[in-house]
């Protein structure tokens, strides 16, 4: 009798499983909505552009809902009653700048459409925020690595390592510019809001890269100079090992204060609680990480709970001093012991850079969390469609 293995299989796991002889066939669910045309590639000798199922669950999600399908990663499910998008009629030299998630799927879309496209981002790596979210959810790595493989394919000019200004882009004269830049993740006007062991969620980001940056200033000359040379030697360049050597050590406190217990905030909780930290997460709703697709959340919230994370709702941050925090819960004070805070929220979006482009007479779109901050999905969506109407 045949065996048909199932579970969330990967395209390795499958040819593992079936070179062994445990299973005659495998059956894919998620991994096909992700990439339906994911046969084709593997016969193709294509792996690296199979499009990955990240696991976030919001396709499963909709089914509660009896809604349209909804994949995070692949912005065409749900849509197949509309056309693919059209070679472009006239092709135009596109410059996007930024490259996280949603600037890479536009210049992947544009690109493949004939247009002309560079990518300019301002770090040594591309991914921006989903590349760091690999640290607590490691498959977002390989969504990332898709999105560069699939971009090199489509023809994009990549340069990493440049900061575009007004006048760099002034310079180069791009028929469109898309700004990709992303969020501002700020602090909330606190009491010791600025307190050198009070972290924004971009602080956070450089201490664990050792990337250049206003949260490395935050430490003592030694760490420091420990970060530096981390970054120097490539211990920093990928993040599968960031994750190993934070186990480690890492530039956090033992009694951490995480606010915002929304998706991010809670999978940092985890991540920090799972390497011997003392959690405690403050939340102003009365439920954390509603964000999360449920499925998700379920998983997210049970593990974090085992891990030790202590999760406070409807818990109002008041100060913070150089020992504690403060916080209200309905009419009562609270305090909490803390060597580190983590703002975890405050994210806003950031069309700065390209409200100044629109004044100086550029076209201008903006996709991703520079225009609307909603995680991967919605960069995802929103690179697609600009990179489809250009």
């Amino acid at each position: 009798m045949p065996v048909i293995a199932v579970g969330r299989i990967r395209p390795s796991d499958a040819e593992r499983i079936i070179g062994s002889g445990n299973a005659d066939f495998i059956s894919m669910g998620r991994q096909l909505l992700a990439d339906p045309d994911l046969v084709r590639r593997l016969n193709a000798g294509q792996p690296d552009l199979v499009r990955p199922c990240i696991n976030c669950f919001v396709c499963v999600a909709q089914n509660f809902w009896s809604g349209k399908p909804v994949c995070a990663v692949n912005a065409r499910l749900g849509h197949y009653d509309q056309p693919d998008p059209l070679p472009a009629s006239s092709p135009r030299d596109v410059l996007v700048i930024g490259g996280g998630p949603g600037g890479m799927e536009c210049a992947r879309v544009a690109a493949e459409r004939g247009h002309q496209v560079t990518l300019l981002e301002a770090s040594r790596r591309l991914g921006g925020s989903a590349r760091f979210s690999s640290l607590t959810t490691p498959i977002n790595n390989e969504f990332v690595e898709f999105l560069h493989a699939a971009i090199i394919e489509a023809g994009v000019e990549i340069q990493t390592g440049v900061k575009a200004d007004t006048d760099l882009i002034s310079e180069l004269a791009p028929d469109v510019v898309v700004v990709a830049t992303g969020a501002r993740r700020d602090r909330p006007d606190l009491p010791g809001k600025d307190l050198p062991h009070v972290l924004s969620g971009d602080d956070l980001r450089t201490q664990l890269t050792g990337d250049p940056g206003p949260g490395t200033l935050r430490l003592g000359l030694l760490t420091r100079l420990v970060l530096r040379m981390s970054r120097l030697l490539g211990l920093t360049v990928d993040m599968g090992r960031v994750r190993f050597l934070s186990r480690l050590w890492m530039p956090i406190g033992r009694r951490v204060v995480v606010v915002n217990g929304d998706l991010v905030g809670t999978e940092i909780a985890h991540f920090l609680a799972d390497r011997r930290r003392v959690v405690h997460v403050l939340e102003s709703s009365s439920q954390p990480a509603l964000a999360m697709a449920h499925p998700r959340r379920w998983r997210a919230l049970h593990e974090s709970r085992r891990a030790g994370v202590m999760f406070h709702t409807e818990a109002e941050l008041t100060a913070i001093s150089h020992t504690q925090v403060e916080y209200q819960q309905a009419d009562s004070t609270h305090q909490l012991d803390a060597d580190t805070v983590i703002f975890a929220g405050d994210v806003r979006s950031d069309r700065t850079l390209a409200e100044a482009l629109s004044a100086e007479g550029h076209e201008v779109h903006v996709v991703g969390d520079a225009g609307d901050e909603w995680y991967i999905e919605g960069a995802v969506r929103s690179g697609h469609r600009v990179g489809a109407a250009l």
